[in-house]
């Protein structure tokens, strides 16, 4: 099966690279940010190029909007701005073209809603560049379950022209909670993401994007904390709470008290990962793309090496 798994620099993510580097399909590293003027900040890492060419794992760069903490701002002035947004492109496949990298991805958050038109022509002009140097145009799409130009999050990126002027599209079909406890990615709420995505991209353009994270509500915050498998599977053991896999999500959950507050975990595991993957084959899409390596149950790797 055709998994593709973002990359991060973080705790035990190196290791997790160095095991499981010839069971990847292609790396997805989060390393290029955009700045104001077009270029680009440079957080590429010598020692993940190597593993990555020692197995001959390809590479797909993330060109991405958090370079700067005004992300939205950042994105608008360069989408907008004819020459700013020319000056991007010809970095990006300059970037491409000097590294060798056979791809590349676009991941670009918090695009102003009015922005829907500067992202299609952005899109539909870098396509046009890489192909002149026969690259691989991808981009990470929000989860949608229908065309809403006016959502605060997603209302940027219309499926439709957007799956024009990619090969491939990582359909992000998770955080369906984050401001309010609930699943990462519950069944029912993927195959909704998944049956809008059909109707307006080619299925064989689409990777099924999945988290192998959790989160840790706590009843007096408004944001999670973020765990990985491992931690939230740890922070369960250490305080005593039980984990229910809930049917309905085909998720893991629990809860606990510490310091006289209510906490709520959801978290994916391997079973929850399991669960999904009859959907590539159902919707005929072309594999999947996780988030993030050294997140997973280690679990997983035996379910890709079967699949």
């Amino acid at each position: 099966m055709d998994n593709k798994w973002y990359f991060d620099i973080a705790p035990g993510a190196i290791d997790d690279l160095n095991e499981h580097a010839r069971d990847i399909t292609t790396l997805i590293p989060f390393w290029y940010g955009v700045k104001s003027d077009g270029a680009l900040a440079d957080m590429s890492s010598q020692e993940v190029k190597n593993i990555a060419l020692q197995n001959d794992l390809p590479i797909f760069p993330i060109i991405h909007n958090y370079s700067d903490p005004k992300k939205s701002q950042l994105i608008h002035d360069l989408l907008s701005n004819i020459h700013l947004r020319n000056t991007l492109i010809s970095n990006i496949t300059n970037l491409a073209l000097y590294n060798n990298y056979p791809g590349i991805n676009i991941d670009f958050e918090f695009v102003p809603p009015e922005d829907r038109n500067n992202l299609n022509a952005f899109m539909e002009e870098l396509y046009n560049s890489l192909k002149n140097i026969n690259k691989i145009v991808t981009i990470s799409l929000p989860a949608e379950i229908e065309d809403n130009p006016g959502h605060p999050f997603s209302g940027a990126f219309q499926y439709s022209i957007l799956g024009q002027f990619t090969d491939q599209a990582y359909i992000l079909a998770y955080d369906e909670h984050f401001s309010n406890p609930g699943p990462i990615a519950s069944i029912g709420f993927v195959r909704s993401v998944l049956n809008y995505a059909v109707t307006a991209i080619p299925p064989r353009k689409i990777w099924l994007g999945m988290a192998v994270y959790g989160y840790d509500w706590a009843e007096v915050s408004n944001y999670p904390r973020t765990l990985s498998y491992s931690q939230a599977i740890e922070t369960a053991k250490n305080l005593g709470a039980t984990i229910i896999y809930d049917e309905t999500a085909q998720e893991s959950t629990y809860t606990y008290t510490i310091e006289s507050v209510k906490h709520i975990v959801w978290f994916e595991d391997s079973r929850s990962f399991q669960a999904k993957l009859p959907l590539i084959s159902q919707y005929n899409l072309s594999g999947i793309a996780v988030w993030r390596l050294g997140q997973e149950d280690p679990n997983i790797w035996n379910i890709i090496k079967g699949s």
